[in-house]
């Protein structure tokens, strides 16, 4: 299905923003590597994560934004779309974005945050700070970055 900004939505049980009120997850979608598909994949995922308490909605559209900007600045150079994945499960938001590269070295994972004045380099650090797990990993000559928030509220949960 062909989307606004060239993403697209797999069917077959799938996610669809169009799709109607009880349709919900998991999400998958098809991105270009261009910055414009953003506005979308913002809106697709706010609705995939209705009934998601708002503040742990909240942080996990930033963290997956954040995510996806990454994945098209740096990690898709050859043109190639970036691949994103995000449900609800036993508690947990999971979400992935995958680029297709070439990636020469895999990121790491800061310690904390970025000096003051630096550049860049607050991505993964923002989205350490936004969920409860993050992984990378190669993917052919890309990156396969997964992130898990938990559904529930830090504050309700007693974190």
């Amino acid at each position: 299905m062909a989307a606004t900004g060239g993403a697209r939505r797999r069917r077959g049980g799938r996610f669809e923003a169009g799709g109607g009120l009880g349709t919900t997850l998991p999400m998958e979608l098809t991105l270009p590597p261009v910055s414009s598909c953003l506005p979308e994949l913002r809106r697709t995922a706010a609705l995939a994560l209705r009934g998601v308490d708002g503040d742990v909605a909240d942080e996990a559209l930033l963290a997956l934004d954040e995510a996806v900007g990454n994945a098209i600045r740096h990690g898709s150079r050859g043109g190639r779309p970036v691949l994103v994945t995000l449900d609800v499960d036993d508690g947990w938001v999971h979400m992935t974005v995958r680029d297709h590269g070439p990636t020469a070295e895999l990121p790491c994972l800061p310690d904390g945050p970025p000096p003051t004045m630096a550049p860049g380099g607050r991505g993964l650090w923002l989205m350490s700070q936004l969920v409860d797990e993050v992984r990378l990993e190669r993917a052919g000559q890309g990156v396969l970055l997964s992130l898990r928030r938990r559904a529930a509220s830090r504050v309700a949960a007693g974190a």
